[in-house]
C-alpha cells in the first residue's frame, strides 16, 4: 500500500486491525490509548502523535519500508557541499 497522506494510514491501520480479527478497543489496550484515539487515527486525523501511530503499526505487525528518490543531477553537487552534524539531530524515543 502506498501512503501519502493521513487518511491513507488510519486506512492501512484499520485493514491491518481487522485482520488481526482486533476491535478498536482491543488495539487501543494494546498500545495504552483510548478507543477513541484509534478511532481518530482510522478516520485520518491529521494531528496524530507519531509515536502513537508507529506503536499501533508495529503492535499489528505492520513492516515499513521507506525509498528515497533518487537524486537528480543538481543534487550530488549540493549534498558534497553540504554537511549534517550528528549532534544536531535528536534521538528519536518511544
Amino acid at each position: 500500500m502506498r501512503i501519502r497522506t493521513v487518511k491513507d494510514v488510519g486506512i492501512l491501520i484499520k485493514e491491518a486491525r481487522a485482520q488481526r480479527g482486533l476491535t478498536q478497543a482491543e488495539l487501543a489496550k494494546m498500545i495504552n490509548v483510548t478507543q477513541a484515539w484509534v478511532s481518530w487515527i482510522e478516520n485520518g486525523k491529521p494531528t496524530a502523535e507519531i509515536g502513537n501511530v508507529l506503536l499501533a503499526l508495529t503492535a499489528l505487525g505492520v513492516e515499513m519500508n521507506f525509498d528515497l528518490p533518487s537524486p537528480t543531477a543538481g543534487d550530488d553537487a549540493r549534498r558534497s557541499s553540504e554537511s549534517v552534524d550528528d549532534d544536531d539531530i535528536p534521538p528519536y524515543t518511544l
